[in-house]
């Protein structure tokens, strides 16, 4: 009678081989990184145009205000200061707004620094013009 020893280097690697116990858990992690990229990319996409269309609105109020000549918007100062607290964002405050006269009636520009959580940081600009009279 004849016995085989099996060679200790080619038995542990075939177990190895067929050990799956842990390779959903490796799958997931090797998925997990992209599958986050993708959904904070969607969030901060989605508070950037927040973003935007928060500043345009205000700017658009600021200007209105400041055409009108309400209580709350006397001066370009306090047009400044009116579409600030209507934008309601943080870091935003008067001297991110430019209060002009110009020949379309009363000029409102804001510019923004936007730093996201995934896109690098953006500069978003909004400017309007509501007419005086």
């Amino acid at each position: 009678m004849t016995v085989h020893a099996p060679s200790v280097g080619t038995s542990g690697l075939r177990g190895l081989v067929r050990d799956c116990s842990g390779a959903v858990a490796v799958e997931f992690l090797v998925v997990l990184g992209p599958l986050l990229l993708l959904l904070l990319g969607t969030f901060d996409i989605g508070m950037v145009t927040l973003t935007a269309t928060r500043i345009n609105f205000a700017v658009e109020a600021a200007a209105k205000c400041g055409a009108t000549s309400g209580v709350m918007c006397a001066s370009p100062p306090q047009t400044s200061a009116y579409g600030a607290s209507i934008a309601g964002l943080r870091g935003l405050d008067a001297s991110g707004f430019s209060v002009t006269t110009a020949a379309c009636g009363m000029n409102v520009t804001v510019t923004y620094a936007y730093a996201g959580v995934v896109l690098p940081a953006i500069t978003l600009s909004a400017d309007a013009c509501y007419p005086t009279g």
